[in-house]
């Protein structure tokens, strides 16, 4: 008899854990602002113990130590991962970002889709 799968076993617990992850990013967000907001980074960082619990990560970059200093946004990483193992979709789309003081700035804008079937 196979062994049970991680994703028949903690089904309730992954979805609970990718809710808070759209909780801290949202289903729209722009890299620059990810970049330059430390709070929801440690956020992110600080479920890596739950994640491992319920999820497979063994092909997630953010949590194989050898792949950890080729990895540039491990929170990004993260997010990433995780929703994609639970059947999300990332639309990526590059645009710019206005400041206040006139500039632009080229950045990358993530939505985020739930795949229905």
């Amino acid at each position: 008899m196979p062994r049970p799968r991680r994703s028949d076993i903690f089904s309730n617990e992954r979805e609970e854990i990718c809710n808070k992850l759209i909780e801290i990013v949202g289903t729209e967000f722009m890299l620059h602002d990810l970049d330059n907001d430390e709070a929801k980074q440690t956020a992110i960082t600080a479920l890596k113990d739950d994640i491992q619990k319920f999820f497979t990560i063994s092909s997630i970059a953010s949590f194989r130590p050898c792949l950890m200093s080729d990895v540039k946004r491990d929170y990004l990483n993260i997010v990433k991962a995780i929703l994609r193992q639970q059947g999300y979709t990332f639309q990526r789309r590059e645009c710019l970002k206005t400041f206040e003081n006139g500039m632009l700035k080229r950045t990358t804008k993530y939505n985020i889709f739930r795949n229905l079937s």
